[in-house]
């Protein structure tokens, strides 16, 4: 604010002073016109009155004119209505009449200077006919004052313009910053944690505070998600390592109570056999546990899945094929086009077919009907996996796709990871799963990934 007064301040002084100049510059050219006017005519007049006297002289004039003697130099005749003649004429004293017949040879119009402290107060020019040497002065006094009164006037209207200026200025900055002290009280709370969700008031783009609010709250907007997936992820860290504790527990405490039995010589030798094969069976829950722990991880890490474009009907045709030789007996029936790509990982992809019918195998009797299909949807692939098995309650099917989850009717020795991994390649792949189910009606298991463009 100080320096835009500042630099007002001196363009309007400058402005004044040019101005003053100019005009100035201006009088005195119109000045020296109207004096080459004055001296033809004072020419002519002397020519008609030669033997007039000063008080003879026929009408007033704002001009001085003084008629010498052309042999001595002595005033012979002076007229003219300009203030304070005897000034004129003691200024003309000071000059010698050579000097003076020699101005009148080049017409040069010059000032009549005073003493050294004066400003000229007359501007003359010189003229010589048959009667004498003719002097022809005009006051300066327009061309002094008007210019003086120009800067005074500019000087004073320049410093209510600045005062103007400060006041208004004042205002307008105060009314133009209101916007940023707001956003600031909104950053002192936000920065305080008492609500990520608070924007930036006045988020309109007709301003640039308007726009700095709309980009603020957009930045705020992606803070906010950022915080609220890192709170996300950081509860799925907790409840993960709560419950892969928990799910590793039971195999170890397992393994660990045989041992000791064993070490303690407390297992009969004829039950020796069983306790090694519940040892390895624990054993080898826990690596399956551990490997779907570790799968989960990768699919949680970005950049983990390698897309190509692929033909998803073999894939679904060689699962299928698989689940019909792990159990003959049961009904499978296919539902597939000819062909149909979509831009996959093929290896996750058969992981997806893999656990949904053995979660099929896992939780229906062996003789139920299963059927599965693909289809397109609009830009989506869908699979789904239909049995018409026992189903599931409410409760259970709104879980089921989280991890180690297991409902009431699920038998103990599944990890509960199946679904949750169907689940995570899913959104790996930009898709999504659902699952449709009701008790005594049998489940039906669909997942979406996109199509290859």
């Amino acid at each position: 604010m100080v320096g835009l007064i500042l630099v007002t301040s001196a363009g309007l002084l400058a402005t004044s002073l040019i101005s003053a100049i100019v005009l100035h510059t201006f009088m005195m050219e119109r000045l020296d016109v109207e004096l080459q006017v004055a001296a033809a005519r004072a020419v002519t007049r002397v020519d008609e009155t030669v033997s007039s006297t000063a008080a003879d002289s026929p009408s007033p004039s704002p001009y001085f004119v003084a008629v010498l003697d052309p042999a001595t130099g002595a005033i012979t005749n002076t007229w003219g209505d300009t203030p304070r003649p005897d000034v004129v004429l003691d200024r003309l004293d000071r000059y010698s009449f050579a000097w003076l017949l020699r101005r009148a040879g080049d017409g040069e119009i010059f000032d009549l200077e005073g003493p050294p402290s004066s400003v000229p107060a007359h501007r003359a020019t010189v003229r010589v006919n048959e009667q004498g040497v003719i002097v022809v002065a005009i006051p300066t006094d327009n061309a002094q004052i008007l210019p003086q009164q120009l800067v005074l006037i500019q000087l004073v209207v320049s410093g209510l313009l600045i005062a103007a200026l400060a006041l208004a200025g004042r205002g307008l900055i105060a009314r133009g910053l209101a916007p940023l002290d707001r956003m600031a009280t909104t950053a002192d709370r936000i920065s305080a944690g008492e609500d990520l969700s608070e924007r930036m008031p006045g988020a309109e783009r007709d301003s640039e505070a308007g726009r700095l609010a709309v980009a603020i709250n957009t930045m705020l907007g992606r803070i906010e998600q950022a915080f609220q997936a890192r709170l996300r992820s950081e509860r799925r860290v907790r409840a993960f390592a709560a419950d892969a504790s928990h799910e590793l527990r039971t195999p170890l405490t397992t393994i660990r109570g045989y041992a000791e039995l064993y070490r303690q010589g407390a297992i009969p030798p004829d039950q020796i056999g069983g306790a090694m094969r519940r040892i390895e069976s624990e054993a080898e829950r826990m690596s399956r546990l551990v490997a779907e722990l570790l799968e989960l991880a990768r699919l949680d890490r970005p950049g983990s899945l390698e897309f190509a474009r692929t033909d998803l009907v073999p894939l679904v045709n060689d699962a299928v094929a698989d689940a019909a030789a792990v159990e003959p007996a049961r009904p499978l029936e296919v539902d597939v086009p000819d062909t149909l790509d979509g831009t996959i990982d093929e290896t996750r992809f058969r992981q997806v077919l893999a656990n949904l019918l053995a979660n099929v195998r896992e939780h229906t009797p062996p003789d139920t009907p299963t059927r599965v299909s693909l289809r397109r949807d609009e830009d989506s692939a869908v699979l789904e996996i239909a049995d018409q098995g026992p189903g599931m309650p409410t409760e259970d099917a709104a879980r089921v796709f989280d991890r180690f989850y297991r409902g009431r009717r699920t038998p103990t020795g599944g990890s509960g990871l199946g679904l949750s991994i169907v689940h995570a390649i899913a959104e790996a792949h930009g898709g999504e799963t659902g699952l449709t189910t009701a008790p005594g009606e049998g489940t039906t298991v669909t997942v979406r990934v996109p199509l290859a463009q």
